[in-house]
């Protein structure tokens, strides 16, 4: 398998209990949890795929995202999200899982090994947000200090249309994206990936009123963790120190160059480096 793309790697898609699973590769599992909340694994798409050579790679939507079916009464938290990937774990039959989480995704990686710490091998994290509601609120304030005055008026617009149904959440993240990279460039390598509205507004309240992992964090101890943030992500390296990795002193920062909040799709090559040398051992090369 030389060139490892979309249409050279045959996905397997399965459906467990309702949510949307993808899987390729043959080795040790690397679960991959996408950003939002309210995206879908596509995000990942093709960019990770080198590492089906070694791992086998799982990807799933969350509930009600992407292909996965709605929750009962369209109902979304946090915790929904952590008993979705247990249930996911126990349906593949998995003893322990390697966890790869991406912005939000970060949050629930996070989540889970604190709720099922026996269950989690190690954890990779990139465009890390925090371990308390406190990197959540940042991460929206340090957003909002890029924007250009231009597009804070476009957007208030756009927010103002959203609940007469004149705009979508997709228009608004079309002003957004550019904001997420540290090249506009990066956007032509980006899945054209959908957020799911209802999911992205419950989980961002539930996130606000009750993440925080403080006390449980000692649960983390004997599991290996590896935060990869982009120098100019909208949570830059100084940032996620203080909000995250002063809190689990075993957690090893890396600061990736010249890259924004989108690690996997600007800096691919370097992600998979450090994913395959991370999950491939204790000691990064």
């Amino acid at each position: 398998m030389k060139d490892v793309d979309n249409n050279t790697v045959n996905l397997i898609n399965a459906e467990v209990d309702g949510i949307h699973v993808n899987l390729v590769g043959n080795g040790e599992a690397i679960v991959f949890l996408h950003g939002g909340p309210g995206s879908e694994h596509g995000f990942f798409l093709p960019h990770v795929l080198p590492l089906s050579r070694q791992f086998k790679l799982v990807f799933y939507d969350q509930n009600g995202c992407g292909k996965s079916e709605p929750s009962i009464e369209n109902q979304y938290s946090m915790m929904s999200e952590v008993n979705t990937l247990e249930l996911l774990r126990k349906e593949l039959k998995l003893e322990k899982i390697n966890l790869f989480g991406e912005s939000w995704g970060s949050m629930l990686a996070l989540l889970y090994a604190t709720t099922y710490p026996e269950r989690v091998n190690k954890i990779l994290l990139t465009a890390a947000i925090g371990v308390t509601a406190e990197g959540f609120k940042t991460f929206g304030i340090e957003l909002e200090k890029r924007l250009s005055k231009n597009d804070q008026l476009n957007l208030l617009k756009l927010e103002e249309g959203l609940e007469t149904g004149q705009s979508s959440i997709n228009d608004i993240l079309s002003i957004l994206d550019k904001y997420y990279v540290s090249s506009e460039d990066s956007l032509k390598k980006k899945a054209n990936t959908s957020i799911e509205p209802a999911v992205n507004q419950q989980i961002g309240e539930d996130i606000i009123k009750n993440y925080d992992l403080t006390s449980r964090l000692h649960l983390l101890h004997s599991i290996p963790i590896v935060v990869a943030q982009g120098s100019d992500d909208i949570m830059p390296p100084s940032l996620i120190k203080d909000l995250l990795v002063n809190y689990i002193p075993h957690a090893k920062l890396i600061e990736i160059k010249n890259c924004g909040h989108w690690t996997v799709v600007e800096k691919p090559v370097e992600m998979n480096k450090i994913a395959k040398n991370f999950f491939n051992s204790d000691v990064l090369n």
